[in-house]
């Protein structure tokens, strides 16, 4: 038996510092027929991160933060350096342990905001396309999952060339002229060990937009939801095509019917009259909104009143946390912020003795939400809109002041050729009307825009001249973390999104870091390899790549070949 070149520490990961210890690590992985898989900000649900779960430890949820035992997994908190290779013109290489904004989640305690790789590059007055709702990820793992922000119009295109160490210990830039280049944008970690991924910036750049709650029909929504369109109001395919940033939450439940629109234009980079967008503010207001729809939603997601009264405690332990990290960093006096603590500790000790109560009356709680769901997103009066002119780093990143802790979601996301966009919302719609909270649960689906892309296995892959040439749209259905259940088995939750589009013959495919099916594995395998034209390509690539199957665990020998 050899050793390993590393110790490993004491929160079950390797912590290489270099390129060569990942080498060394690999080598050693290969003489132990051990697993070998990379972490960045546990944003993917835990089996697709992670060596196969032991007795199903980590659940398969995201934000698992501890790895299963006895295999290699690497955490890459001491490879987060930046170089610049031409400041002038905007060429970067980062390691993939960077966070590209600040992780509040990182357990490591080595993420800021001043060492965010978009903070770093937005101080030399560079930027990147696109983000995703949140900045916390790192930027080898953003990148490794095909992860996407609400646009049409720009993609998660900036990196130029991944320095990767594949199966066998080799190390090699795979740039743009490389053959592979493509199969590297959304890889799982199934082709190597990304150590370094170099990039084209853009030059910084602002936006500006608004926010409005309308009914999902009528002259007040800003598109026809279900509709073909008009001259007076775009069709939802040539609202997310024409709009440069956008998404869309709908919370489609009988008596609730509305949508929460959020679009932003680019303007020239200023630091002049910034109104930062946040969905939550740092405030006792905004975070105690939060500890109230965190009451809402688990009383909707359980039944068992033990569980939801530890789940309320445990809620209201998050929202004095984070009260008081919002306190340090207000303008308040010192006296001002402790009176305002204070009153966060009564609100909290009122909706804990509220949970107790409600607890036992779930069942009727669950009656009352068209009446609840209304109080928390009224409809936008006209001329209120939210409006908000910021840096792109700071508010493209619209959920970046939500707390996982409070307000946490799971989801499947599924991309669809942008030309079903009408037939696939009046499907939904349909199911919604036949079913009812069966169908839309108690919680929102997010539809918003997705761009084409020629990577391999990335959910917006084309080659120029298929349905998904003009890219997609993109319906994430949310599913609030502390539910009871697993909604990806056979007749889940998530189960019924995916089989009304295969019984309609709807093409689709869907994002590898959420929720997948976790049933049929031999149909869905075939699905994936019906759907993604260069499946085989990659599969053959893997298998180069990694003869030993070190990075080919048991989650991803299921979906994709469809045997354990």
């Amino acid at each position: 038996m050899s050793t390993a070149p590393i110790p490993i520490a004491a929160d079950g990961f390797y912590h290489p510092s270099s390129e060569a210890e990942i080498i060394e690590l690999i080598n050693y992985a290969r003489a132990e027929k051990l697993q070998v898989r990379g972490r960045g900000a546990t944003h993917s649900v835990a089996w697709s991160i992670y060596s196969d779960p032991v007795d199903g430890s980590p659940p398969n949820r995201t934000l698992q933060q501890s790895p299963p035992p006895g295999e290699v997994n690497i955490a890459f908190d001491k490879m987060r350096a930046l170089e610049w290779i031409d400041e002038t013109n905007g060429v970067i290489e980062g390691e993939p342990g960077i966070n590209l904004g600040w992780d509040p989640q990182d357990p490591f305690g080595v993420s800021t905001l001043e060492n965010s790789f978009l903070h770093q590059i937005f101080e030399k007055g560079w930027a990147v396309n696109t983000l995703g709702g949140i900045t916390h990820q790192t930027l080898g793992g953003f990148t490794a999952t095909g992860s996407a922000g609400g646009s049409t119009r720009y993609a998660w295109d900036n990196a130029i060339a991944y320095r990767v160490v594949d199966g066998s210990g080799n190390a090699e830039w795979i740039d743009q002229s490389h053959p592979h280049f493509d199969a590297m944008g959304t890889s799982m970690g199934l082709l190597g060990i990304v150590t370094k991924i170099r990039l084209q910036l853009v030059p910084m750049y602002n936006i500006k937009g608004t926010e409005i709650i309308t009914p999902t029909g009528g002259p007040e929504a800003p598109m026809d939801f279900f509709g073909p369109g008009s001259a007076d109001q775009p069709s939802l395919q040539k609202y997310l095509t024409d709009a440069p940033y956008t998404r869309i939450v709908w919370w489609p439940q009988r008596g609730v019917e509305r949508i929460q629109t959020w679009r932003a234009d680019r303007v020239p980079a200023s630091n002049d009259d910034l109104v930062p967008y946040e969905s939550f503010p740092k405030t006792y207001g905004g975070q105690t909104e939060m500890l109230l729809g965190a009451l809402v939603f688990v009383l909707f997601g359980n039944s068992n009143p033990g569980r939801i009264i530890k789940l309320i405690w445990q809620k209201v332990g998050a929202y004095l946390e984070g009260l008081a990290f919002a306190l340090t960093e207000s303008k308040k006096g010192e006296l001002a912020r402790f009176f305002t603590y204070l009153l966060g500790c009564v609100t909290g000790i009122v909706v804990w003795m509220l949970g107790i109560v409600l607890a036992f009356l779930s069942g009727l709680v669950r009656l009352a939400f068209p009446k609840l769901l209304p109080a928390f997103n009224p409809m936008t009066k006209r001329g209120n809109e939210t409006r908000f002119q910021d840096w792109y780093w700071r508010s493209l990143c619209m959920d970046n002041t939500v707390s996982d802790d409070l307000l946490g979601t799971e989801f499947t996301e599924i991309w669809v050729p942008i030309s079903r966009a009408e037939e696939v919302m009046n499907l939904y719609q349909q199911r919604f009307e036949e079913k009812g909270y069966a169908a839309t649960g108690y919680f929102s689906t997010e539809v918003y825009g997705g761009p084409p892309t020629s990577g391999w296995m990335h959910p917006g892959y084309t080659d120029g001249t298929d349905e998904y040439k003009d890219g997609t749209v993109r319906i994430d259905v949310y599913w609030y973390r502390d539910n009871k259940g697993v909604p990806n088995t056979d007749e889940g939750f998530l189960d019924q999104y995916w089989e009304v589009l295969r019984d309609n013959q709807i093409p689709f495919r869907l994002h590898w870091g959420k929720f997948i099916p976790r049933y049929d594995f031999a149909d869905w395998a075939a699905h994936y390899k019906a759907n993604l034209p260069r499946f085989e390509d990659f599969m053959t690539l893997r298998k180069a790549r990694d003869p030993d199957g070190i990075f080919f665990t048991s989650y991803w020998r299921e979906r994709l070949t469809g045997r354990a």
